[in-house]
Parts: structure tokens; sequence; C-alpha cells
């Protein structure tokens, strides 16, 4: 073998090498950390035959400690697939490789289809699905291709009487017959309808569509992924690895606008300038070109931006917004609608903000009405709760950025935002959900935690005062990991979910440090006796008002009983964010909260 050479691979490719142990994770490969919403936007750029990227694989010349995949369901600690040393002669011998990178796609693809994530097609409404533009009623077969008669990928199934397949089913169904698809997972869900023997007959026609096109369009085809196999010494192994990662050597898309208007606008000088400004960072300068393209152009495509975006829109925009957009992460943390501007899980959602400022009388929030700031407030908590911007169900970024930064804009000048867009957005609110969900970085629970602190600032555990976002906060377990692991075992149930959002506050590290592995009677009483008497307002303040039953020990042995009532806690703050979701899709914007 030469020692780099690039192919294209089918899905069933990857997966056939998964399953067969042929490709492991070398051990310094980082665990498998994407939130599932990635997952949802992966097989939504599989439906549009998008191409997610390449892999890169090796095939060792030296002994590797490697890994399996991690198939483990989320939320569980127990069980991570342990390294085991392979010698070299078993990676010729055996044909096997080492995935280099890529992990995380692989990894959510071979979950999704295993079906330890649960990711859902929906179908279009039967009304869609029978109309002349989706299905020749003459010819009894479909006019449209998967993207259009699939319209959504998302988590769940959906409420109402819309056909839906799990991805999983449908890939497992694939090695039998389709009338066996039809029979075992279509059928059933179509007794349940109130649908027209017309209606049944075309839904089943999609179906079958569906199991075709998944097979040849998804799993099958050799151009979704490009796998590069690398047959190399130690030396030049690690010379890759090293200059693959090295940041020095990544060509950003700011680098190729810089020398696209280099002879007009100096734009690298530019935002060394800017970066003197407090909210002005790396992470927003990609945003930034996006909205001068926008209020330039009209998009904020990067094709558009390539296309399109001069030096002199940058000349007419450039300063102002800069200014603006600094401004508006100062209002947003002195408003409290969030505690740290520069941790947004996506700071694309500035853009829209950016809009709706720009339109405003006198550029001044103190010049917006109630009624646009409730209609404001609500759009931001609920993009993030709704994960809108992490693709997926709501389609392409770019396009829901565009469509906020418009109807945002609308807002500002005096168009309410119509109540058919505040009846689409959806707002997680289930227990287990929230069980589940161990990432508190995730957009929904960032959003959860920006509204919970938009009504009561969190409270210190040593004395009353808020925790200062300004210095070292910490995630902290209100029952930590080590006092679980000890009282209950890594095969426990309770470890299994340690890690849930349910456990979690936010606090100065300081404090995290002291509590260490202590039971949370232990620490908590420490804290009560030697510096906050007023520990319970303390704790109330991060949604725990069972203070008193964790003082006394009763809940150190029933976790699950202390996240359950945490979680009432949530529930009470997520009520009054539906409320406010149904006044608005009721066409209600005052008194909204």
């Amino acid at each position: 073998m030469s020692e780099n050479t690039q192919e294209t691979r089918s899905i069933e490719d990857l997966i056939k090498l998964i399953e067969s142990e042929k490709l492991l994770l070398p051990e310094f490969q980082r665990n498998f950390k994407w939130p599932i919403e990635k997952t949802v936007t992966l097989f939504d750029s599989f439906n549009r035959n998008l191409f997610i990227g390449s892999l890169i694989l090796a095939r060792p010349k030296f002994d590797l400690a490697c890994k399996k995949f991690d198939i483990r369901e989320r939320g569980s600690k127990n069980h991570r697939p342990k390294p085991t040393l392979i010698k070299k002669e078993s990676f010729e011998q055996n044909d096997w490789h080492t995935l280099l990178d890529g992990q995380q796609r692989a990894t959510s693809i071979y979950r999704a289809l295993l079906g330890v994530d649960n990711i859902y097609y929906w179908f279009q409404p039967f009304s869609v699905l029978s109309s002349d533009e989706f299905y020749d009623k003459k010819e009894n077969k479909s006019k449209v291709s998967l993207e259009k008669y699939i319209s959504n990928v998302d988590l769940k199934p959906p409420k109402d009487d819309v056909l839906y397949i799990k991805v999983s089913d449908l890939y497992k169904s694939l090695d039998g017959r389709e009338q066996r698809f039809i029979d075992d997972f279509i059928t059933p869900q179509l007794d349940e309808f109130n649908v027209s023997e017309e209606d049944r007959d075309i839904a089943i026609e999609f179906a079958g569509a569906l199991f075709s096109d998944f097979k040849t369009d998804i799993i099958k085809k050799d151009k979704l992924l490009s796998v590069q196999l690398l047959n190399m010494p130690l030396e030049k192994f690690c010379l890759f690895f090293e200059r693959s990662n090295s940041q020095g050597m990544n060509l950003s898309f700011v680098d190729i606008i810089n020398a696209k208007v280099y002879i007009d606008f100096k734009l690298n000088q530019a935002i060394a300038k800017a970066k003197k400004n407090t909210y002005i960072d790396e992470n927003i300068i990609d945003p930034l070109v996006r909205y001068i393209n926008y209020i330039s152009n009209g998009e904020v495509t990067k094709d558009s931006i390539l296309s399109d975006l001069t030096g002199q829109n940058l000349i007419d925009h450039w300063n102002t917004c800069v200014k603006d957009i600094d401004y508006i992460q100062k209002w947003l943390e002195e408003n409290d609608w969030l505690f740290d501007v520069t941790k947004m899980p996506y700071r694309t959602m500035l853009l829209p903000l950016l809009s709706f400022y720009q339109n405003l009388p006198n550029k001044e929030f103190s010049q917006a009405s109630s009624e646009q700031l409730n209609q404001l407030k609500y759009w931001f908590y609920i993009s993030l709760l709704d994960n809108r911007y992490g693709g997926g169900g709501h389609g392409s970024t770019n396009v829901v950025i565009k469509k906020d930064a418009d109807i945002l804009k609308e807002l500002a000048q005096g168009k309410n935002i119509d109540k058919e867009f505040w009846a689409r957005i959806r707002i997680i609110s289930e227990f287990e959900d929230y069980k589940r969900m161990d990432n508190a970085k995730s957009a929904s629970f960032m959003g959860l935690s920006y509204f919970l602190w938009n009504s009561t600032k969190f409270r210190n555990f040593e004395n009353d005062a808020a925790v200062s976002m300004g210095a070292k906060v910490d995630v902290h377990h209100v029952f930590p990991v080590n006092y679980i692991k000890k009282k209950y075992g890594e095969t426990s149930n309770q470890y299994d979910f340690v890690d849930t959002v349910l456990n979690k506050v936010r606090i100065n590290k300081i404090s995290n440090i002291k509590i260490g592995d202590k039971a949370p009677s232990i620490y908590l009483n420490e804290l009560l006796k030697s510096h906050n008497k007023d520990l319970l307002t303390s704790l109330e303040s991060h949604n725990i008002n069972c203070g008193n039953e964790l003082l006394n020990g009763r809940l150190d042995t029933d976790f699950f009983a202390f996240i359950e009532m945490r979680f009432k806690e949530f529930e009470k703050s997520i009520t009054v964010l539906k409320s406010a979701g149904e006044k608005l899709a009721r066409g209600e914007t005052s008194n909204i909260w």
C-alpha cells in the first residue's frame, strides 16, 4: 500500500468495518462527546445528499493501544470501552485500521443505526404526500426525492397524525423484504390514523420509496464519505498528527475573505483593532462578516459571501457593526438574559439580535415596547431550548439565521412575529429527557439555565452572595461523582445517571474543590455551620427546594428522589415558558409572562 491513498466509501462499508472490529479507535482519541442534536444534523445532511467530510484511517506500523466504539446509553458512565494493546503484526495480518479523525461523526452514525440513539424521520403530512406535486396517481409512484417527502429529522416521533420511522428500525429492516418493513412499522401506524384508503395507499408507496432510497442513496452510496488511508512509520505518523492538529496549518474562512477584499479593506487589521472591545473575540468574527453580507446582499451563506461581499460593504458597515454587536452582548449580560455571553452555545444567535437592535427607533433598546421585548426575550430562550441553531429539524443554520434576522427586523419596525412561527416551536419538558441530558453546555440546558438566572441569581453555597460569573465557575455535582461511585458502585443505575443536568449546579470553583466527594448532608451541614446561615436560600436559588431533606441526610441514599424533586422545580419555569408560547401562538403579545 502507498503511504497515502484517498477513496470514497459508503456508510455500509463504515458500519461493516466497525461491526467486524476492523476499525478501532486509538487510545489517545477523546471520548465520544457529541450531543444527540449533532446526530440529527448529520442525518439531515444525508437526506440532503451533503458530503459530511473525510475520515482519516491509518494502519500503524507499531504497537498501539486501541479501543472499540462507544455504544453505551447516554448518561451512563459504566463499561466505557477499555483500551487494549494491539501488536503491529496484528494490524497487518488482520487488516485492522485505526480512526484518527472523524470519530464523533462515525460513532454518531453507528449509534443511530444501531438504535442506541433514537433518531426519527418524519414524513410529510398525508395531504402533502397525496398532492399532485408529490405523487403521480396515474403511475402510482412518488414524484419527489427523499429530501422532499421526509419533512423533518428529529429526536422524537411527531405528536400529530404524521407517519414516521425510527432510523434504526429502517436500517435493521434493509436485510429483509420491503413488505415486511411495511407490515412491521408502517401499517400499525396507519391503523391508528383516520385517513382515507387512497391516502393510506399513497403513504405505503412513500414508505416503500423510503425503504429503497435509504438503502441506495444513503447506506450504500459511496459518495457521502471520503476516506484517507495512511500507512506510515511512527516518525511520520507523529509528524502528520502534530501538523494536522496544529492551528497554524488551518486556513480559516475569514482568512479567505481577507484575501478576497484585501485591496479595498484590510480585514485582519480591522479584526485586531476590533478585539480591543470588551466582547469582540475570535469567535464573533465569522458571524460579524455574515451579518455585514446580510445587510449588504441579503444572505448569510458562505457561498454568497464569497460571491457577493465586497471591500466597500465592509468599509460601509464594519465599524458600526463592531460597535453594535459589542453593545448587544453587554446589554444581554447587564439585563441578565444570560450569565456569560462568551459561553453562548451559538454566537450566531447574535445576528438576529443585531438586526432587531439596528432597526429600532434611534437604535436604542429603551425605544422598544414591552410587547416587542416580550417577543424578543421569548425568541431568545426558546431558540436555545428548541436548539433552533443546531441544524436538523429546523433546517440549515443559515436558513434559520436569515429567517430570524428578517422577522426580528420587522419586529423592531413594529410588526409582531406571526403566530404560526411560535406554534412550530417545541420545548423539552419531560423528566426523562432532562434525566438523560448529561451535557451542561448543551443548548437546551443552557437556555433553561439562562432563563432561571434571569428570574433568580444563583447564590454561593458559602455565603448568600450571587455566584460571580466573572470568576472561575465549575459545574458542581450536588451528589459528587466519587460519592455515588463509592456508595452504589460503577455498575449501578445511580452511577449511570450521576452526570444528569438535574444533579448539576454552577458555583465558584473554590467551593467545588472544598466539597470534594462528601455526602450531600455532610458538606452541606459543614457549610451551614461554618459559612452560610442562609444556605437553604442559596440552594433554592439553584432550584433545589429540598434543602432540609438534603441536610438531614434522608436523600443521601435516594439519588433518584432528589433529581425528581429538582426536576419539579425546573418544571415550574418550563411551564412559564410553555404558557408564554401558547399565548404567542394565539396571537397574544402582551402580558405573556
